[in-house]
């Protein structure tokens, strides 16, 4: 296993030196709370050691915070090695995941979000759209495993009866998903990241960390 370091030291801190190889890292939290952002860090990070990164965007990067998290490094550079895909419906996403993990020399595959289309037609086509949903999910984490890739999903969010703020997302991926980390806005340009499930560190392990114009620190 290896650790991929976001180059914020207090969530790479927090992770126990940083994303864990071989297994899917799920972060979620309300719109704000810096799920792109997390992502967005992490393409870059995983760029300059040399490898290819899969962006699976369902929701439209702002290519103009891309280009400001990759001031001061050889932005082209990075961006060459940053593939984006952006679907359309949760059966061009489920595609889209296939065709990422066959990638020649790919290293982290990332999902922002993963459950955006689960969330909008679980309703109307539950059983499809559940099947996918954990199709894609199955895949990640074999594909992980096998690889020992780095995959990231963030997942949108909801309040349960107790207040609580859950991803949404099917029980069916629970066992699936190996790391859960939940983001928190705290202050303008102020986070908090709580374990939610980690392999090595303890539940409720927090850290708190700034987003600025050049990424999370």
């Amino acid at each position: 296993m290896r650790k991929l370091k976001l180059n914020c030291n207090a969530l790479d801190s927090l992770l126990g030196g940083g994303i864990e190889s071989g297994s899917i890292t799920e972060i979620y939290g309300e719109a704000g709370a810096g799920k792109t952002n997390f992502c967005l860090q992490a393409a870059r990070e995983c760029a300059l050691t040399g490898r290819k990164v899969a962006y699976i965007d369902s929701e439209g990067v702002s290519f103009e915070r891309l280009n400001q998290i990759c001031n001061g490094y050889d932005v082209e550079d990075i961006l060459d090695r940053i593939l984006f895909f952006s679907p359309m419906s949760q059966k061009e996403q489920e595609k889209m995941v296939s065709n990422a993990i066959k990638i020649k020399n790919i290293q982290l595959i990332i999902v922002d979000t993963l459950n955006l289309f689960y969330r909008l037609f679980v309703e109307e086509e539950k059983d499809e759209t559940t099947h996918s949903f954990t199709k894609q999910v199955a895949s990640l984490q074999r594909a992980a495993r096998e690889k020992d890739l780095y995959v990231i999903v963030a997942q949108q969010v909801y309040t349960d009866k107790n207040g609580e703020i859950k991803p949404f997302t099917s029980r069916d991926i629970e066992h699936l998903v190996k790391t859960v980390l939940k983001l928190e806005k705290i202050d303008i340009g102020v986070r908090e990241a709580t374990i939610m499930k980690h392999r090595s560190q303890p539940e409720g392990k927090k850290a708190r960390f700034t987003i600025t114009q050049q990424g999370l620190e």
